[in-house]
């Protein structure tokens, strides 16, 4: 047993642990994807099961993270962090992880055998990212991107095989922007980053840097919002005006996050602007929601 560490965990360290809200937005973009891909209607029942499999799947990766990541986490005073509170313990924190990774599992063996397949692999890929492959120069940036593009497409194989155009273009999106969000949020930790192998932009160049890589890659998710108001990639969307009206919202707040991300890299603005980049990321998936509908 780890001295000085809880052993039981109470119920706002758990949902700390998991990162439950920011899992939560998972059930969602399946549900999303399953509206924009035509599918949702009809298996309701099946998106209900893998909404709840994606979330479990969330829940997993944060905390086998957390559970690797404690000595970076506690370099970098990491207080949002349950084990660094010492509210949670190591062992607890990998007890939950393989708990909620498995119950993944069991709710996916439910639906067909492409999406259980899809998710195993994912499984896999987001241990293995936690276990090494984020210390790799990269690589963490594009796993976490490729964790936004997953969970789009994984919600249109609920049904069946085919990856509809839009549900395509949105999770080339999602690559881009998670690819953004996760170079600046690296911003943050690049003292306890440096100190423990893990290779970012952040440390390997400089912040300042980093911060124009991340600037980059939200300019260009900037440019592709609104382009299915100019170019037919989905009928529901073309030359829509309540689309582009709601769309141009999220656009014009990306462009005041990255003025702010290169006047001030600090570890406060970032943790802010954090918060801030979250919510532009589901304003925006509520404009092509609504945009499809209406």
């Amino acid at each position: 047993m780890e001295r000085g560490l809880k052993t039981i965990i109470s119920i706002p360290s758990f949902l700390s642990l998991t990162r439950f809200w920011n899992s939560l937005f998972g059930a969602f973009t399946i549900i999303l994807s399953g509206i924009l891909s035509a599918d949702f209607a009809g298996y309701l029942t099946d998106y209900l099961f893998a909404s709840i499999s994606i979330v479990l799947l969330g829940m997993g990766s944060f905390s086998i993270n957390d559970y690797f990541d404690h000595d970076i986490d506690r370099f970098n005073k990491r207080t949002d962090r349950p084990i660094v509170q010492g509210n949670v313990g190591r062992r607890t924190a990998l007890h939950v992880a393989m708990l909620c990774f498995s119950l993944s599992l069991v709710v996916a063996i439910r639906l067909n055998f492409i999406f259980f397949i899809f998710l195993s692999f994912n499984a896999i890929v987001f241990f293995l990212y936690s276990y090494y492959m984020k210390k790799l120069f990269l690589i963490k940036n594009i796993l976490i991107a490729y964790s936004f593009f997953a969970t789009i497409i994984a919600g249109t194989i609920v049904s069946d095989s085919i990856i509809e155009p839009l549900i395509l273009y949105y999770a080339i999106m999602g690559f881009i922007v998670g690819l953004a969000f996760e170079i600046m949020i690296d911003i943050r930790d690049v003292a306890g980053d440096q100190k423990f192998g893990v290779q970012t932009i952040a440390g390997k160049f400089s912040p300042k840097i980093a911060a124009l890589s991340s600037v980059f890659f939200y300019a260009i998710v900037m440019i592709l919002d609104s382009l299915p108001f100019f170019i037919r990639v989905d009928p529901a969307l073309y030359q829509d005006n309540l689309f582009l009206l709601l769309i141009l919202i999220p656009m014009m707040l990306y462009i005041l996050v990255s003025r702010s991300l290169i006047l001030d890299s600090s570890k406060d603005n970032i943790l802010a602007l954090r918060k801030k980049t979250l919510g532009i990321m589901q304003f925006g998936s509520l404009a092509y929601l609504i945009g499809y509908l209406f």
